[in-house]
């Protein structure tokens, strides 16, 4: 193993799995200290979200080979370099699944200009977040008529029935 190697995590770890990082996610290794490797994570249903784990070599595989271009190498090495890997430790576990129903609990400026207010309900309409907000299609009650397509965060919303 070599550091920007994609690996994958064959099992699962308690300590690891407290932590949102399961069996079968696939990471880069950006450290090796003798047979521990620090590998980077980022979650599949959060896009933007990521954490650090040290974890022994007998524990990861090798995964499909990424052709990283100079430019990419060289803005990782930067990111590596500007993170504090103590404060991201962790993956948040997603609750929510497309199309899901929701209902906002916050009334909020932001969702307001686009006709959305507190007690709306929508459809979670992607299968992953983006920096903790779910892509949702909020529409009229009763005529099923669309309002707004909107990023929402996780916080400001509550699942009212699973898909």
């Amino acid at each position: 193993m070599k550091i920007w190697d994609n690996v994958i995590l064959t099992s699962e770890i308690d300590n690891l799995s407290k932590k949102g990082i399961h069996k079968g996610i696939d990471g880069t290794v950006v450290s090796i200290n003798g047979e521990i490797c620090t590998v980077w994570f980022s979650n599949p249903k959060n896009y933007g979200e990521y954490a650090f784990a040290k974890i022994d070599v007998k524990f990861l595989q090798l995964g499909t080979p990424i052709p990283y271009t100079k430019k990419m190498l060289a803005e990782m090495e930067s990111f590596i370099k500007n993170v504090d890997m103590e404060k991201h430790v962790s993956l948040t576990e997603c609750d929510v699944e497309e199309l899901d129903v929701v209902e906002l609990i916050v009334e909020d400026g932001k969702y307001a200009r686009h006709g959305i207010h507190k007690g709306d309900r929508g459809s979670v309409i992607s299968t992953y977040a983006i920096d903790n907000h779910w892509e949702i299609i909020f529409s009229e009650r009763g005529t099923g008529k669309d309002i707004a397509q909107i990023g929402v965060d996780r916080k400001d919303f509550i699942i009212i029935d699973k898909f």
